[in-house]
């Protein structure tokens, strides 16, 4: 069907357990895929000629298409205003629409007895500085950040890892009141807890609708889960075979098999082993210990994103620090729950004291890209996708010329333009203050959509929903993932997805943590959608185990080049 200003998708419910798709997206024959299984060519040997032809001259005309679209996509570096200027010891931010007003706003996590930094969007390309409330006169030894709707009220809270200084010390945890104000919160674990965090991740591990927390300590304690007991308050999770660490700096949940479960990895600082829990389903998690992904050591940044656009979350993780100049490492997903570590390319080959990494597809050629801050005075790194499982360092713009001692990045269209900009904070862990950076992408002539989810049956945020896109680029069709999320220095809790030459999409699947799955068709590009489903009592019949199509009454609102416009109130 086509786009419209609201219409119905297709859901596909389970009698007996509800919304529910295979871990491998095996759908019934009724729905498109997105994902197609890899098929193998069988030919007789008279043609086999013929068609490798084919596949070159095919291939050569994607590629050719893709240079094209790749060119001239640069960055402006922004000297004014306090978001530029400001001088700290910063180590997290985090981009957030915190007021609902369609616009990126921006916090700043602060070391070495600064106050953090909360910046509004003045939605003409500048911000304003926010400077009343807990929320920016805390501060000091904060490190991560990340923005999370814990109690589905619709406005984004927030989490503040705050262990950066020498002992450990409770994180802080900020409620929206809806106002533009925050109260901070004093009681409860989350905020007694004793442990020394450099970050966290928001993450709906059981699937009930509210949003826990994960928070990693670099103190020698075991790391903690704390889960969202539905009326504000978290119970500490000793039981769930998730408690490791001691070492820990970066994580993030993904789902790498596809099942419709979080999972979790975790980056352990020093001579200590990184860690992959897969989660069992049933609210305990099993510890990985095969593979490269599971042994190697020294992860300090992490970030899931499939890179290779085969549909599965495949992970980069960042090392060195402040320690001995080290490789990074990325591993691909294979899809049967391994993983295989790549070991070609600059982006696993270049040396350097590497800190925090972030995927986002900054030239819209509909390939992720990958940007990597550096300490001791390195030159930061943007490596670019070249859409054949290869990256290529880019080493013109200032963007990759600055040097400091950054730490945390992250990407969010600030201004609605539909390309990615880019947040850098400079300073934490070095002697000497620093001002940040904010890059302004300047665009190119490719496409784009931005998708926002808003979750009522799943959590608000919609955090651990997976937005699977089909569209046709350089006359190859190129599927596309992305899971919204919220955890490390960097998070997306909307789905930004380049579509190179594409002026439209074939096909939008949206997989809720619900086990919901949304479908539409022939949506248009250059669009900035929100998009939820409304709550239902009704139910397929109890004496059917096979798959049942609703059809459900979806809102959703077209954006245009100016922000969103907001969905109705919830019923």
């Amino acid at each position: 069907m086509g786009f419209a200003d609201s219409g119905e998708f297709v859901v596909k419910e389970n009698a007996f357990k509800g919304p529910t798709f295979s871990s491998r997206l095996k759908e019934p024959p009724s729905a498109n895929r997105i994902v197609g299984a890899k098929q193998k060519l069988r030919t007789k040997e008279a043609d086999h000629m013929k068609i490798k032809i084919r596949i070159i001259l095919a291939s050569t005309i994607f590629l050719a298409a893709l240079a094209d679209a790749r060119a001239q996509t640069t960055f402006t570096k922004i000297t004014t205003g306090a978001i530029a200027t400001d001088v700290g010891f910063s180590a997290g931010c985090a981009w957030g629409d915190y007021n609902n007003d369609g616009y990126l706003d921006l916090f700043v996590a602060n070391q070495q007895g600064a106050e953090n930094f909360l910046y509004l969007n003045n939605r003409n390309g500048t911000f304003t500085k926010v400077a009343t409330g807990d929320i920016v006169t805390d501060g000091g030894t904060s490190v991560g950040c990340m923005w999370g709707d814990y109690d589905n009220d619709g406005f984004l809270d927030l989490f503040v890892a705050n262990g950066g200084g020498d002992s450990p010390q409770p994180n802080l945890l900020y409620h929206n009141n809806g106002d533009g104000t925050f109260t901070k919160i004093t009681s409860g674990i989350v905020v007694t807890d004793f442990i020394q965090s450099f970050n966290g991740a928001w993450g709906d591990y059981d699937n009930d609708g509210y949003l826990d927390l994960f928070a990693g300590d670099n103190g020698q304690n075991t790391d903690a889960l704390y889960r969202n007991n539905g009326d504000s308050t978290f119970t500490k999770i000793l039981s769930a075979s998730i408690s490791d660490g001691g070492n820990s700096i970066g994580s993030a949940w993904g789902d790498y098999n596809n099942d419709g479960l979080l999972d979790l990895f975790v980056g352990s600082n020093g001579n200590v082993n990184n860690l992959l829990y897969r989660n069992k389903g049933d609210g305990t998690f099993v510890k990985i210990t095969s593979g490269s992904i599971a042994n190697d050591r020294g992860g300090i940044g992490c970030a899931w994103g499939d890179y290779d656009n085969d549909g599965f979350q495949d992970l980069f993780v960042s090392t060195g620090g402040i320690g001995p100049p080290t490789k990074n490492f990325l591993y691909h997903n294979v899809g049967d729950g391994t993983f295989t570590k790549v070991t070609s390319g600059s982006v696993v080959t270049d040396v350097g004291n590497s800190v925090v990494c972030a995927w986002g597809d900054y030239d819209n050629d509909g390939f992720l890209d990958l940007f990597v801050t550096r300490q001791l005075g390195q030159n930061n790194v943007l490596y670019h996708n070249n859409g054949d499982s290869t990256f290529t360092r880019v080493t013109e713009g200032t963007l990759v010329n600055d040097a400091g001692n950054s730490v945390g990045c992250a990407w969010g269209d600030y201004d609605n333009d539909g390309f990615l900009d880019l947040f850098v904070a400079n300073g934490a862990f070095g002697d000497v203050s620093q001002n940040n950076f904010l890059y302004r992408n300047n665009g190119n002539t490719n496409k784009w959509i931005k998708i926002k989810l808003v979750g009522t049956v799943s959590n608000r945020a919609a955090i651990g929903a997976k937005v699977r896109i089909k569209t046709t680029i350089g006359a190859k069709t190129v599927s596309q993932l992305r899971e919204i999320s919220s955890g490390g220095s960097s998070q997306n809790t909307l789905a930004h997805f380049g579509l190179g030459n594409a002026t439209n999409i074939d096909l939008v699947r949206i997989e809720w943590p619900s086990g919901i799955v949304q479908e539409f068709h022939d949506v248009a590009a250059k669009q900035f959608l929100t998009c939820r489903t409304v709550r239902f009592n009704s139910r397929s019949p109890a004496d059917s185990a096979s798959n049942t199509i609703w059809r459900l009454p979806v809102i959703l609102r077209r954006g245009g080049s100016g922000p969103p416009l907001q969905t109705a109130p919830e019923p």
